[in-house]
Parts: C-alpha cells; structure tokens; sequence
C-alpha cells in the first residue's frame, strides 16, 4: 500500500498519498480559448460545457490560445527576476509591512499557512511582490477621469513600487500594470463563459466586476536539490477569490490534490496558463465549482519563477449562494464561507491570516469584521 500522510483541512482530515503521479493530464484537462470571444453563442456555450466539466470535476485546468502575447509574459517574468535578484535591502524598500494594504515585497518566510485549514503555520520558503487593483491597470478605465470606488476596506490602490534606477533597461511598473490590466480582461472573458456554464446569463456578473478585487504576485522559489529534506514552497492550500490565472515558466514545482487524494503535478506547457477555482466560487456554486488543494515544491535545484493573478469581485460587493445553486448538491462537503457576505470582509480576513504582522481590521474601520474565517 502507498505510504500516506494527514493533511488536515476545513472538511477534516485527509489520508494523502506521498507519491507524486507525473503528468497525469487525465485529471487537468488543457482547454483550448479560441472561441472565449466568438460571435456564434454556440461555440461560446460548447466552451463553457468543458469549463463547468474541469471545474466540477476537477478545480483546475490549462487554458491555451488566451490571447496574452508570449512577448509580455516573457518581459513580465524577465522583470520579476530582476526585481529579485536586488539586494534584500533594496527590495525591502518596498516592504509588505509598509503597506495597510498587503502590497509591496514579502521575504523569505513572510507568508505563513491559512489558519482556517493547518494546525500550526510555517513560513513559506518563497519571496513575492504583491499589487493589487488601480485605474491605471484597468483597460477599462481613464486614468485622467475615474477614480476610485470608497475603500471601506482598506484594500484598493496602495502599491508600492521599486524606485526609479533601481532596474535599469526595465520599466518594471509599466510591464507589471500591461500584464495585470491583460489578465484582467482575460478574467473578465472567462467569467462570462463561467456564467453561462452555470446557465446564466452571460453578462450575469459584469456589474460586480467594475472595479474588481484582483491581487497579481511575481513569486520566487528556492531550490530544493536534496531529495528527503523537502522544504515547501508554499504549503498545500485552497486560494481564496474566485479564481486564479497561473503563468509558470519552465521549472515545475506546482502539485494539486485530485479526488483520490493523490498529489498530481502540474508541470509548466509552454503557451498555456493554469486556471484554478477559488473558494469564492466554491461558495457562489453551493460547493459545485471545486476549490483543490495545492502547493509548490521546487525540487529541481533551480530557481522558479511564477506569476498568479487572483481574480475577485468589487470589494462593496455583498455575495450569498447563486438561486440556481441552492437546491444543488454539493461535490464538497461544507461551505467555506457564511451564509451572506461582503466580498471586502472576507478578502481582508483571509489576507490578514495569510501575512504575517497583519491585523484583521480595515484601516480606520470600527469593531471588529463579522464574518467567520
């Protein structure tokens, strides 16, 4: 019998196989995007079937034909390496504790595991530089006319940026906002196609989506050559918005738990993406979109580089369980979040357990947030 290890999680106890199964595509499906924008409702609908499959069945998916050019991931990755490879002392200028809005560069160990899932936390063996939501990163939007919504709490704008000269030849801000302003609208364009999956309306949630609560990271993993004395990258764990668009490079380290309670790798395929589903969406559907436990461990003694993006709804945005989804069954037991909520209070809470140093409270907001972690 396969050698197991427990895994503690919001649903109980899991009995979880050590072995890792390669490049078992059976269980992530690569779904092709070439007719995300298509005229015909038909070819729109027969994506969606595939999307709503991977997302109940599995949580995770490769998505290919995106319409991101591989030019500005290439230069969105060349520069997360160059901010990286500064002196620490130069990155902690930018440092996450500066910030009331978890922005900014968090160093070794800086990001701890979810208390709502693990016994005790450990630091993760991994550096990031978070931004979150401007205007000057929404294609939508004019930089010269709108502003920002009121930040009840406490997490719109706020980045906080290297200083000019530190890297030079790379216009490391303008890059990073290209990039996330793309991925945005790409996040946009799948959440249509979400919607008709769930037999909704295409437009169902595009005025809650304005001014989105999206959080982009470049993420910078340690190697681990010793086999035996594994340290994670970023402990197992569920991501918390709706979803989640990965670009990896070509060091593989991301594991994801399947239904047989086997870790399954994920390695990088050039010219795809990695999209997974967040807990947001596994309440949204009654606990029909499946949000999978998964983790990076660099094992090839090589550094890794990674970029998420998190895609979320308009912070002031108050969410409960889809009227289509209530009756339904769920595929996981419990719920993760509360029965009514404001995106805003949940997103902070999870953030504040995430970060280490950081309180639950929005800047300034009185009382404590009510909604249970």
């Amino acid at each position: 019998m396969s050698e197991t290890t427990t895994l503690k999680t919001r649903f109980g106890d899991l009995r979880v196989q050590k072995e890792i199964m390669k490049g078992n595509f059976d269980n992530i499906p690569i779904i092709d995007l070439s007719n995300l924008r298509s005229p015909l409702l038909d070819e729109r609908r027969a994506l969606a079937k595939g999307v709503y499959d991977a997302c109940t069945n599995v949580g995770f998916f490769y998505v290919k034909n995106h319409g991101i050019s591989q030019d500005l991931i290439s230069a969105v990755h060349d520069a997360a390496k160059r901010f990286f490879a500064l002196p620490d002392e130069v990155k902690m200028e930018t440092f996450i504790g500066k910030s009331e809005r978890f922005r900014g560069f968090s160093p070794l160990y800086g990001e701890h595991g979810d208390k709502d899932i693990y016994d005790q936390q450990t630091g993760s063996l991994s550096e990031a530089f978070d931004i979150g939501y401007e205007i000057a990163a929404d294609p939508r939007k004019d930089p010269s006319t709108d502003v920002l919504p009121p930040d009840t709490f406490g997490l719109y704008g706020g980045n906080l940026w290297p200083k000019d000269g530190f890297l030079p030849g790379v216009n490391f801000k303008e890059t990073y906002l290209r990039y996330f302003g793309e991925v945005l609208e790409l996040s946009r364009a799948l959440l249509n196609i979400f919607a008709l999956g769930l037999d909704l309306s295409e437009d169902y949630f595009d005025s809650i989506v304005k001014t989105p609560g999206c959080i982009s990271r470049m993420l910078h993993y340690l190697p681990q050559p010793v086999p035996g004395e594994e340290k994670v990258g970023i402990e197992a764990h569920t991501d918390f918005e709706c979803f989640t668009i990965l670009s990896q490079e070509e060091v593989p380290a991301l594991q994801v738990l399947n239904a047989h309670n086997q870790w399954v790798e994920a390695p990088p395929i050039p010219g795809t993406f990695v999209v997974n589903i967040g807990d947001f969406f596994t309440f949204w559907t009654n606990g029909i979109f499946r949000s999978t436990l998964h983790r990076a461990i660099n094992l090839t003694g090589k550094e890794r580089y990674s970029i998420p993006f998190f895609f979320g709804v308009d912070y002031d945005a108050s969410v409960s369980v889809l009227s289509n989804c209530v009756a339904a069954s769920p595929k996981q037991p419990g719920t993760v979040i509360s029965a009514h909520i404001k995106a805003g209070d949940y997103v902070r809470r999870r953030l504040a357990n995430t970060y280490v140093g950081f309180g639950e409270e929005a800047p300034g907001k009185d009382g404590a947030l009510d909604v249970p972690a």
